[in-house]
């Protein structure tokens, strides 16, 4: 369909009986245009019916809802260009004020340098003459620039002051919901971004917003983040095969990053490279930040492409927002560990600054163990990895906790012994999750350290009684027994079995000289008041 078409006599008549049917008419020629890859056009037309609007604030509002969808279906710059175009048109108070606020997010979500100026002047021309359309998309600017700052409890603040029950909302509520549970999915609260999602996608049945394709690939990084990984690729798949008009290239991208993902877990190295081929193509910014997340999953397969070539694109995107790395636990560890193995020391650096600077703004456990993390794998420091792997048991990043095991299994600081515990504990998690090549991974690390001759102690060096005899392992085991976990308890929170469970048991209670519970809750006690003093 052409612009030219737009103003032809086959637009109803502006009567009264026909409003509904003219609607229809725009909404379809304005979709068209998106699948034409015309984008700007389709935002145009938009903008011309909005500037003529002749039949109220609730058409105005349908209208200035329909162009911020399409405006969230297209590339950033496109987007961009067709939204800044639009203010060309003769828009009355309102429709401007909503309009800026509209671009000021699309700037803030790819870390814009105008963003700040850009939501400055969405603020000012709310406050002059904007409603409630305008203020919820300010709502959702201030937000997602939070998000590019890391600050999650900034962006979680303001759109919980957001409404989207409130009748007026229900054409922006999906834009709310989505911006929730990427906040939900940053602070590790994976059970309450599930809940959300399930009522988001009751919103996307009665509203018939085109941004379902965006709730399905937000749900899917959920599950790679918890480690639910057949489920999360076989719907990724689905969504992405099914060929609907309203997946946009930032939906493509993570359906990709899904996909990829969990076949390098399962090792199934080909079907990854094959589909994230089309997702190394080099993009100017900041359509490039649409991408972001399937490269960090490029970067951990040297044979895709050269690691450092990646890398620089990434962390230049990264700093200017942090938005990419927060739904994926694993992504800020995985980029630094690929930095160093490069050799790229500043990469490793900037990276592990960035996750230090989320921890900073988001202090919650998952954020604080990862900034541990990437601190360990940068200066190669196993008090570091092991205090990451402490606060990763937390939370309910499983993959993310599997990962930082392997990493302290690989620290060349750690006693064998110790070492071939975490892998053995990262191999028994990968094998629960259902990934395969990772857990091949960590029983190749089981096997070399089983093989690592021990080193003898020193006649000079004193034997190591009481909890100090304990392997880290036992030591955890102990510690939840003591706490008054059962055997089945802590083999379940642990990821092992019960029979390991049980010869861990049998082992402490051997090397604290003691037969029973009661003994070891003793002991336990006496050991923390000692460590306490």
């Amino acid at each position: 369909m052409s612009e030219s078409s737009f103003n032809a006599t086959a637009i109803p008549a502006d009567a009264d009986a026909d409003a509904e049917q003219r609607q229809r008419w725009l909404f379809a020629a304005a979709d068209q245009l998106r699948l034409a890859g015309r984008g700007e056009a389709a935002l145009r037309v938009l903008a011309v019916e909005i500037a003529a609007n002749g039949r109220g604030a609730r058409h105005r509002a349908l209208l200035l809802s329909r162009l911020a969808q399409i405006a969230a279906l297209e590339p950033p710059s496109v987007a961009l260009a067709g939204l800044r175009e639009s203010l060309n048109q003769r828009l009355d108070a309102p429709s401007r004020a909503t309009l800026l606020a509209v671009i000021a997010t699309i700037a803030a979500r790819t870390g814009h340098p105008d963003a700040d100026a850009l939501l400055r002047d969405a603020g000012t021309a709310h406050a002059t003459s904007g409603d409630r359309s305008s203020a919820r998309h300010l709502a959702l600017g201030r937000a997602a620039r939070a998000l590019s700052h890391g600050d999650l409890p900034g962006a979680h603040a303001v759109l919980t002051a957001l409404d989207p029950d409130a009748r007026t909302a229900r054409r922006d509520a999906t834009s709310v919901r989505t911006e929730a549970i990427l906040v939900q999915l940053g602070l590790g609260r994976h059970q309450d971004a599930r809940t959300a999602t399930g009522q988001a996608f009751d919103d996307t049945t009665s509203t018939g917003t085109p941004l379902s394709g965006t709730l399905t690939a937000l749900d899917c990084l959920r599950m790679v983040a918890v480690g639910e990984l057949p489920e999360a690729a076989a719907l990724a798949a689905a969504r992405l095969g099914s060929a609907s008009v309203d997946i946009s290239q930032e939906t493509r991208a993570l359906l990709v990053t899904v996909i990829a993902e969990v076949h390098y877990r399962r090792g199934e190295h080909h079907a990854a490279r094959v589909a994230l081929r089309a997702c190394l193509t080099r993009r100017p910014w900041p359509d490039s930040t649409v991408w972001t997340p399937a490269l960090c999953v490029a970067v951990r397969d040297p044979a895709l492409s050269e690691p450092a070539n990646l890398l620089g694109s990434i962390v230049a995107d990264l700093h200017r927002s942090v938005r990419s790395l927060l739904p994926v636990p694993q992504f800020g560890p995985r980029l630094v560990r690929a930095a160093v193995a490069a050799g790229d020391t500043q990469a490793a650096r900037r990276v592990t600054e960035l996750v230090a600077l989320v921890a900073t703004r988001t202090p919650v456990p998952l954020w604080q163990a990862l900034a541990d993390q990437t601190r360990g794998l940068l200066d190669r420091d196993p008090g570091a990895l092991r205090s990451a792997v402490d606060g990763l048991r937390t939370t309910t990043a499983w993959p993310a906790l599997a990962d930082a095991l392997l990493d302290l299994a690989n620290s060349p600081r750690l006693r064998p012994a110790q070492a071939w515990e975490a892998a053995h504990e990262a191999a028994a998690l990968y094998a629960r999750i259902g990934a395969p090549g990772d857990q091949a991974t960590a029983d190749r690390r089981c096997a070399e350290l089983a093989a690592t001759p021990r080193r003898r102690s020193s006649i000079d060096e004193p034997p190591r009684t009481g909890i100090e005899a304990l392997t880290p392992a036992e030591e955890r085991v102990a510690e939840m027994l003591a706490g008054g976990a059962t055997k089945k308890e802590a083999a379940g929170h642990l990821f092992v079995s019960f029979h390991t469970v049980d010869t861990q048991l049998r082992s402490i209670y051997h090397k604290l000289g003691i037969h029973n519970r009661m003994q070891l809750v003793r002991a336990w006690d006496r050991h923390k008041s000692i460590i306490s003093s």
